[in-house]
């Protein structure tokens, strides 16, 4: 009987273990990704809107076919995709960061043995 409560003591503190290293998917880690996705797709329909919007007012201006709406309205899109992708790749920065520094941490401050 001895030997099956500690064998139950030693579950309970590898569970506990494990527990305490393990990332926490919270709801808050779940809002923030989807704002990051509401972000990123804000970014890329803002750029459209405003290459569309200026291209509408050259061609309005000047009185020509719809050329400079197309013209802006793909610079726009271009424009909106690069500003996407310099936010995904400050996340990936931030995620690099943080993920060096749970690293030196852990090695700062090893798991005690008992």
């Amino acid at each position: 009987m001895n030997d099956r409560n500690k064998l139950d003591e030693l579950d309970r503190r590898i569970a506990a273990a494990k527990a305490a290293h393990e990332p926490a998917e919270t709801a808050e880690s779940k809002y923030h990704q989807a704002n990051l996705a509401w972000q990123m797709v804000i970014e890329l329909v803002a750029g459209m809107m405003i290459g569309l919007s200026i291209g509408w007012a050259l061609d309005w201006l000047f009185g020509t076919l719809p050329i400079f709406l197309a013209i802006f309205g793909l610079l726009g899109f271009a424009a909106g995709i690069q500003t996407m992708m310099r936010t995904a790749k400050r996340v990936q920065q931030r995620q690099a960061e943080r993920k060096d520094q749970e690293a030196a941490s852990a090695v700062e401050d090893p798991p005690s043995g008992g």
